[in-house]
């Protein structure tokens, strides 16, 4: 499968946006990316790009892998990208640290509403914790979150306990530090 430098840069740009509220890893932007899939179904006069089967997106830490990409363009620009899978997913490392991981049925950016909606199964894997739900909505304009609206089941978190702190231990004297005096000798006293 290839895709013509006009189409790549627009699927790039797409890919990129469905990642870019995982507050994705800076430098994953100035790597390749690889675009792989099964087939590719595109029209001069189509408005949307298909890839099918197996659909693989890497560009650094970024990974997407997918049974299905479907990439609408309006007047020249992206408009949405609905990857569809059993589930489809992503992993992208972040710049806070760890990584994030997320699967879901769908998962479909709407460029014009700017925001992404994950369906069915939904799973958000964080070092901060798990969110599951069969609905998450997130906002690339304002950064706010929605789960379990309008579907049944609601939402599960799962918060990891905070790592213990370290046992404080006592600090050795400085040198030239005086030592704690030693208790006086007691007489010994015979019986």
């Amino acid at each position: 499968m290839s895709l013509n430098v006009n189409a790549r840069s627009h699927l790039g740009l797409t890919l990129w946006l469905i990642a870019a509220p995982a507050l994705a890893l800076e430098s994953d932007r100035q790597q390749p990316m690889q675009i792989k899939s099964d087939g590719l179904s595109a029209g001069m006069d189509s408005s949307t790009t298909v890839l099918t089967g197996n659909v693989r997106i890497v560009q650094g830490s970024l990974v997407i892998k997918s049974a299905r990409a479907d990439i609408t363009q309006q007047a020249g620009e992206v408009s949405r990208a609905l990857l569809t899978g059993a589930p489809a997913t992503l992993k992208q490392g972040m710049d806070a640290g760890g990584e994030l991981n997320a699967s879901a049925r769908t998962i479909d950016y709407k460029l014009s509403e700017e925001s992404v909606e994950l369906r069915g199964g939904v799973v958000l894997e964080r070092p901060q914790g798990t969110l599951r739900s069969e609905r998450v909505v997130y906002s690339v304009k304002t950064g706010q979150l929605a789960a379990g609206e309008g579907v049944t089941g609601g939402v599960e978190l799962v918060i990891p306990p905070r790592a213990p702190k370290p046992a404080a231990t006592p600090e050795a004297p400085k040198s030239g530090a005086l030592l704690p005096a030693e208790p006086p000798a007691t007489p010994a006293t015979g019986v």
